[in-house]
């Protein structure tokens, strides 16, 4: 049986693509388990460095869902909205009630072994300014996950926010990736619940060194052959030095302009105008040759020419 899409279909398609959607929920899933279990390991070591009392964090659930997520839960838990490298709602950490009282329990040096009430009521400056403060850890941590794992948190995130103000931030919808951890004690036990953007979660997030490190892959990925075999002109120049316009108006046919000891050593390479390598002339036979030392360094060369002026 023949059956006709409804127009809304490609038009929710679209916009799920231009939102962050993948379209591959099990490589979603799977990266955020991946993240999830990294996470765990890294928040704790980072948030025990601060407290008195050792905690306990856990991976209780992966789930994906929508970002507006991120703000599910009571109206006294405490939220950060932290920008990534390529988004402004990279991450979204949400901690519940239960887990801000555990965490100024241990940061005022409770008994950790005496279980916590949850807090019912709105939250307190200093309750919300704990959390603010262990925050900062947390998006340490997962900035310091290897080559493979580092969000890109920009530092330091923004204080936390709960109540109305949370309730009324406005995220950009789409479909996001929740990683809820378990914060306890060996008696008491909340949640960190942390929200990113599908797209943020399986972006390449390679470190720059090991992107750099292949820069030959990287070009030819981008150039098909065609654009690979065309030809530039390649000039290559070295100073003359340095004269006053006085001096350059009474230049005349066939004088002879004498060069410094080191031109030859501080030439240039260039195509269409743009300085590609330092090198130096020299000869080889009858042959006038060039001999490249080190790529351009534009820097380098205005550094030079403030001193020498």
């Amino acid at each position: 049986m023949n059956t006709t899409a409804s127009p809304a279909e490609p038009r929710d398609l679209v916009i799920e693509r231009l939102l962050g959607d993948t379209g591959e929920p099990a490589k979603v899933h799977a990266a955020a388990r991946r993240l999830a279990e990294r996470s765990a390991t890294a928040i704790a070591a980072a948030v025990n460095e601060v407290l008195p009392s050792p905690i306990f964090v856990e991976v209780a659930e992966v789930k994906l869902g929508r970002m507006a997520d991120a703000k599910t839960g009571k109206n006294n838990q405490a939220m950060c909205v932290a920008a990534t490298r390529t988004s402004p709602d990279g991450l979204v950490m949400t901690f519940d009630p239960q887990a801000i009282a555990i965490l100024v329990n241990v940061m005022f040096g409770g008994d950790p072994d005496r279980e916590v009430a949850a807090i019912e009521r709105e939250l307190s400056s200093i309750e919300l300014g704990v959390v603010s403060l262990l925050i900062q850890d947390v998006a340490r941590a997962m900035n310091a996950q290897g080559a493979n794992g580092g969000l890109g948190v920009k530092l330091p995130v923004p204080e936390a926010i709960t109540s109305t103000v949370m309730k009324k931030h406005v995220f950009r919808d789409g479909p996001s990736a929740r990683v809820v951890l378990s914060v306890s004690t060996a008696v008491s036990r909340g949640t960190l619940t942390l929200t990113l953007p599908q797209r943020v979660l399986v972006e390449d997030r390679r470190d720059k060194s090991e992107a750099e490190s292949a820069p030959a892959t990287e070009w030819s990925s981008r150039f098909s052959d065609e654009l690979m075999r065309s030809t530039v002109r390649l000039e290559a120049s070295m100073p003359l030095g340095r004269m006053t316009l006085g001096d350059l108006s009474v230049l005349e046919l066939g004088q002879v302009i004498e060069l410094a000891e080191n031109t030859q050593s501080n030439a240039v390479i260039s195509a269409r105008g743009k300085s590609l390598f330092a090198c130096e002339f020299g000869k080889l036979g009858q042959n006038y040759t060039v001999r490249i030392r080190r790529p351009f360094d534009a820097t380098e060369e205005t550094i030079e020419g403030i001193v020498a002026g």
